[in-house]
């Protein structure tokens, strides 16, 4: 079984993000959706042992100028205790494996526009329209283009071995211009082996 997270970020409530994943914002914890019902920003996610949990932010909005993606986990305390990367790194102790950062294929936009270098002409029409050759014709060249997008997501598997509450860092990135990348994160909770 797995847990979907969607996080659900307004960009219009943000500042400006941090210039680097070394200088993220902080901002509070966005409402999200748990395996298709909306949550509480504050409520602690239960995970069974072993359970596969996939990340995922998206835009509140539905802006499309604006994308988001999951690109950083911060282990930060595990039963009230700050977690080591020693203990990150030892599955007898760790309360999540080694997140993966991922893309799935999504939608493939496909569309047709105007060639920009085109200067229709008035000219006439081919032999081969039989009802209108000859006829005044003026037409602008067409392009069409299919441009594959990517849904970024972050998963992980909650430890078999131990549980307890765990609060993690989500760190992601968000761009509004399509070529600068601003981070920002925020502290959620996971219960594992609840």
């Amino acid at each position: 079984m797995a847990t979907n997270i969607t996080f659900l970020i307004d960009s219009t409530k943000l500042q400006k993000g941090g210039p680097s994943i070394n200088a993220p914002v902080a901002v509070s914890h966005p409402p999200f959706v748990l395996n298709g019902k909306p949550m509480d920003p504050e409520y602690k996610v239960p995970i069974g042992g072993g359970e596969n949990v996939v990340i995922y932010t998206e835009e509140a909005n539905h802006s499309q100028s604006v994308k988001v993606a999951p690109c950083g986990i911060v282990a930060h305390t595990f039963k009230g205790e700050a977690l080591s990367p020693s203990i990150m790194k030892d599955p007898t102790l760790r309360p999540i494996d080694i997140p993966n950062f991922e893309l799935y294929p999504g939608p493939v936009p496909d569309f047709i526009a105007y060639l920009p270098d085109d200067n229709p002409q008035w000219t006439a029409a081919p032999p081969s329209w039989p009802y209108w050759a000859g006829n005044p014709l003026i037409s602008q060249g067409l392009y069409a283009s299919m441009t594959r997008t990517y849904v970024p997501y972050v998963t992980f598997n909650g430890s078999r071995i131990v549980s307890g509450e765990l609060q993690y860092g989500l760190v992601f990135g968000l761009t509004r211009d399509g070529t600068s990348v601003e981070y920002f994160y925020f502290d959620p909770y996971l219960v594992i082996n609840s």
